[in-house]
């Protein structure tokens, strides 16, 4: 839900995008549009109203702005080549509650061995659940499913964060830390020298260079 500022700022939006495209749009007007949109996010509607200003000619109606926001609610076939994953137990899956509840009307048939089944079950429970889910206002929210393989898991965790579809701090305890750089040459010291590897900041060269003139020594 838009805070109080920000349905002040909603309804500015509202009148210069109308005026934009040529219309004219009073704020008390705009202040009724402002109730049915205050449950999206205020970026997603930002940019549905810069869709509108680029695409529309003459009037600005609240059924325009709603057909250009963008819920984050994958498509029937796409949230099925997400949800198939999940078959997989070594498998992480990031997914919309939406795509996870269809999913779990298809998991049995899946079980059984009947994937066809399985995915005309998906695709019927995913379109009534998206009907749902739109009817309502919901915009998609992502969740993780995770599978056993460490090393993929942290993968698609990592590509979720970068997508904007997890945050980083709700996954951070199922990231792999990346492995310390080396501060020296372990080639190097098996033939008795002492040589900093190239990411060794001065601190660590200076005390490598220093064990290396006591060995000389």
């Amino acid at each position: 839900m838009l805070a109080d500022h920000e349905q002040d700022h909603l309804v500015d939006l509202l009148v210069a995008t109308a005026e934009v495209i040529g219309d004219q749009l009073r704020p008390t007007a705009a202040a009724y549009m402002v109730q049915d949109l205050a449950c999206y996010a205020l970026p997603v509607l930002e940019k549905a109203l810069a869709s509108c200003r680029r695409e529309l000619k003459g009037r600005l109606s609240l059924a325009a702005v709603l057909e250009r926001i963008d819920d984050g609610h994958p498509a029937p076939n796409e949230a099925w080549a997400v949800a198939i994953q999940a078959a997989d137990e070594r498998a992480t899956v990031v997914w919309t509650t939406t795509t996870q509840q269809a999913w779990n009307v298809a998991l049995p048939l899946v079980e059984a061995g009947d994937k066809i089944a399985a995915r005309l079950a998906f695709l019927e429970a995913y379109a009534r659940l998206l009907k749902e889910a739109r009817a309502e206002r919901q915009v998609a929210t992502y969740t993780p499913s995770l599978g056993f393989d460490a090393a993929s898991r942290s993968a698609v965790l990592s590509d979720a964060v970068t997508k904007g579809l997890l945050q980083h701090e709700s996954v951070s305890q199922h990231l792999q830390l990346p492995a310390p750089a080396p501060t020296f040459n372990p080639v190097a010291l098996l033939a008795g020298k002492v040589e900093a590897a190239p990411g060794a900041n001065e601190k660590i060269r200076a005390r490598l260079e220093e064990m290396a003139r006591e060995l000389a020594a």
